[in-house]
């Protein structure tokens, strides 16, 4: 298993500490990637070289402000920001999407979750997928908890929906605090459909909730690799709230360096 860190394209000051922590990649949000202005990207990428590392994934794919179900998603704004994000993506060695966008995609009032469904599959498969085939990246659908989005919950609607987009460049991610109607044989079942994860403390320590994680006596958190593994997916990046990032970025790295 490779294991990634999720950071901003603005604080390139921390991607040494991401690869002296013991960490394979670093994992960026694609709203700040395509909407950052040029000396921010080339900083983020210089960077990148200097530590020998690569962003090789991105999470948070559309901004709310970017919604998709009963609005025009084929029109060239949506499309010149997904393509400004992709290209960019590939100069850092990017590999993976993830379509989380809970604001984004969520289904307005008086439409029906079919339709929805409909739609979001049609937008992530005549729009997203010939973008992303063109700089060799794949999309994963994050299934998101149900005060977060009220479509696609669990990781066999996130599958069904890669499947109704009707492209091999379309999948699924397994997000570990998102998965509370989940369980590892849910991924288990799901083989050759998970490309990608996210994992975090999905229990509350200290009154944080979706902490970084720490010890291996707070949850499974081998047993849910282990699923991931089973699955085919190669990688699995930390997507956490943080009390004080550096700390928390080289602590869990002990702890990851011990499930690989």
């Amino acid at each position: 298993m490779r294991f990634g860190m999720c950071m901003g394209v603005e604080s390139p000051e921390y991607i040494k500490l991401i690869k002296d922590s013991g960490y394979d990649y670093v994992e960026c949000g694609f709203g700040g990637l395509s909407r950052a202005d040029e000396e921010v990207f080339e900083s983020f990428k210089a960077a990148l070289v200097e530590n020998g590392m690569k962003c090789e994934a991105a999470n948070s794919f559309f901004p709310g402000d970017y919604p998709i179900i009963n609005h025009d998603y084929k029109c060239k704004e949506y499309s010149d920001f997904i393509e400004k994000g992709m290209a960019r993506g590939k100069e850092i060695g990017m590999k993976f999407v993830v379509f989380g966008s809970g604001n984004a995609r969520k289904v307005p009032e008086g439409t029906s979750y079919a339709e929805g469904l409909r739609q979001l599959g049609d937008f992530l498969g005549s729009v997203v997928s010939p973008i992303a085939e063109k700089y060799g990246i794949n999309v994963v659908v994050e299934p998101l908890r149900k005060n977060e989005s009220n479509i696609i919950n669990t990781v066999k609607e996130g599958t069904a929906l890669a499947v109704l987009s009707g492209k091999d460049n379309i999948a699924c991610l397994a997000d570990l605090y998102h998965m509370v109607k989940d369980d590892n044989e849910d991924i288990r079942q799901l083989k050759g459909s998970i490309r990608h994860a996210h994992i975090s403390n999905p229990t509350e320590r200290d009154g944080i909730t979706r902490g970084f994680p720490k010890s291996l006596d707070e949850f499974d958190y081998k047993g849910f690799i282990d699923a991931l593994e089973y699955a085919g997916c190669e990688r699995c990046s930390v997507e956490a709230r943080c009390t004080d990032y550096p700390i928390d970025v080289a602590e869990t790295g002990k702890l990851l360096s011990q499930l690989k």
